[in-house]
């Protein structure tokens, strides 16, 4: 879920920056979307959401999870610099 919030914030502080208002929260909408189906359709040995009835590899999944944490946050606090200095 952190990794999740951190893209989405961090596509919409990039986006306003290039696109004014409503536009810009669709943009942060698309790139959240289109994370997410990325990371779903993944292939099996790699799978980041594992099924949900009692097997795969969720220790795998949560390790890598945890790895990309900082990630978008690192993306917010560079999307959100002061272009002007």
């Amino acid at each position: 879920m952190g990794v999740c919030l951190g893209i989405a914030l961090a596509a919409a502080a990039t986006a306003v920056r290039f696109a004014p208002g409503r536009q810009a929260a669709m943009a942060a909408v698309v790139v959240q979307l289109a994370m997410v189906l990325g990371t779903i359709l993944l292939p099996e040995q790699v799978r980041l959401w594992p099924p949900t009835c009692g097997f795969g590899y969720w220790d795998q999944a949560h390790l890598f999870w945890l790895a990309m944490l900082p990630l978008p946050y690192l993306w917010l606090i560079f999307a959100g610099r002061d272009l002007r200095r």
